[in-house]
């Protein structure tokens, strides 16, 4: 038996809603892989809430359609990842930071409480704390907001022209 067309309609809806809740928590995982590589540390809490709020949307889905998904998921997050070509790996990872911000400012994020979002404003205050942390140690960076916003910026425009976050 053939499905119907409205039924693949359905299917690349939903395909579409799970690479678009998906795609920012996965690329803050890259980022912060990156960051790692280049000797910086983190807190491996951070990196597996990522994870899993990457992977949450796929929770429900069968086998074939998570495999097919998460490979989706992964080239969307590069390609964007791409166009960015940061020098620096914590100007990615702040990039990517306020790409998250700017998705839930213009309403394109609905769940604020998402770890994407919560990883994205714990950054963002953490680099704008002049404080010292437990170790002594202050900010990694400096403060680059409008550099960042405009990378995002330019992140979202982006993936839009890819057909995401209409």
């Amino acid at each position: 038996m053939i499905p119907k067309r409205m039924d693949f309609s359905k299917l690349r809806e939903r395909d579409q809603q799970v690479i678009e809740r998906s795609v920012p928590a996965h690329m803050l995982v890259l980022m912060l892989e990156e960051c790692k590589k280049a000797g910086f540390e983190l807190r491996s809490d951070v990196m597996h809430h990522l994870n899993m709020a990457a992977a949450a949307p796929m929770a429900n889905l069968d086998p074939f359609s998570v495999s097919r998904l998460a490979r989706r998921i992964d080239d969307v997050a590069r390609a964007l990842l791409d166009d960015l070509s940061p020098d620096d790996p914590r100007h990615g990872l702040y990039c990517c930071a306020m790409f998250v911000l700017v998705l839930v400012d213009e309403g394109r994020i609905f769940d604020v409480q998402n770890q994407a979002v919560l990883v994205a404003m714990l950054l963002m205050d953490d680099v704008k704390d002049d404080s010292k942390d437990v170790k002594g140690q202050g900010a990694i960076w400096r403060v680059e907001e409008i550099k960042w916003k405009s990378a995002a910026k330019k992140m979202l425009h982006r993936a839009m022209l890819a057909g995401f976050y209409a």
